[in-house]
């Protein structure tokens, strides 16, 4: 892949959708090109663990004193005895201004945090647009994680994701995901060399998921597997 560095347009594009900065409509032509553009999904990745990266160098700050109190007071009225003049005085700490900022702008979009770091990563969008999800494995911990973007099954149906190795080996469940949730979730760490080799995919299962140990719904989507260590600049 060509460095990101030097992509032109589609470099700050990607980058701008990775901080969640575009309008609605320039966020819905890039998730339907992303379907399609291996290059701008490829740029995706590497703009999210570039901007993920960041969040290693804000050091952690506990909240300031009587801030639980003011929030309470917000809500329920002031106690007796505390001047309400000062319940915005906090605010005026330009480091927590700053560091709430930051968390807001880098971490809060990012399959990449600062406690999951994935090897691998898949963008699963159906033919139809319809269904988009996001997948990244981490070898340490044998962390896999999945962000449902877009789609939801039907009542009384579940989706489940599969791993499907590089020789057409039968597909091994990974179980059903949440569709309206994050999350993040230990496999055994026999399936690694199948993920760094093979591809995922997404089908439609009864409640529970497949009542056989194969996909016995339509395939909804699929993507073979990146090493991000390949978008990285050298």
């Amino acid at each position: 892949m060509t460095d990101p560095q030097d992509t032109g347009g589609d470099a700050a594009l990607a980058a701008e959708y990775a901080l969640r900065l575009l309008d609605a409509e320039a966020e819905r032509s890039v998730e339907e090109r992303l379907g399609s553009d291996a290059d701008l999904r490829q740029l995706v990745v590497f703009w999210e663990a570039e901007f993920a990266a960041l969040a290693h160098e804000v050091p952690e700050v506990g909240p300031p004193a009587g801030l639980k109190r003011r929030i309470m007071a917000e809500l329920f009225g002031p106690e007796p005895g505390w001047n309400p003049f000062r319940r915005w005085s906090w605010l005026a700490l330009p480091g927590v201004v700053a560091l709430a900022l930051v968390a807001f702008l880098v971490v809060t979009p990012m399959l990449r945090g600062p406690a999951f770091d994935p090897a691998y990563h898949a963008t699963l969008i159906s033919a139809d647009g319809a269904v988009h999800i996001e997948a990244g494995y981490a070898p340490d911990g044998s962390l896999f994680k999945v962000i449902p973007e877009l789609g939801a099954p039907a009542p009384g149906r579940d989706f489940e994701l599969w791993v499907i190795g590089a020789d057409g080996s039968a597909p091994v469940s990974l179980g059903v995901i949440p569709a309206d949730s994050v999350s993040l979730f230990e496999i055994d760490p026999a399936l690694a060399d199948l993920i760094a080799t093979g591809s995922l995919a997404v089908s439609d299962e009864p409640a529970g998921g497949s009542p056989t140990g194969a996909p016995t719904g339509p395939i909804l989507a699929s993507d073979e597997f990146f090493d991000a260590d390949l978008f990285q600049p050298g």
